[in-house]
């Protein structure tokens, strides 16, 4: 069961993975970025599945909604080493 899903960098939690208003974490494939392309997870477990299975693919972070692509870590674990 994944509990976090971060953005590290320099050692310190930068970002953090949050589901929107009805509870959805917001992913996308590699080079996508409009809304047409998001795939909804219901979890963090479903949302670690992808971002582990599509190396580049993304997902909305806060603060700030962000796009984030590197340094992922799920779980503090470098989503490259999944």
């Amino acid at each position: 069961m994944v509990t976090r899903i971060d953005k590290i960098e320099g050692g310190k939690i930068v970002q953090t993975a949050e589901p929107d208003t009805d509870g959805y974490y917001h992913c996308y494939p590699e080079g996508q970025t409009m809304a047409k392309y998001m795939i909804r997870c219901s979890n963090l477990d479903e949302a670690a599945d992808f971002l582990a299975t599509n190396k580049r693919g993304r997902i909305r972070m806060n603060p700030d909604w962000s796009l984030i692509v590197d340094n992922i870590h799920i779980d503090g674990k470098p989503r490259e080493s999944l």
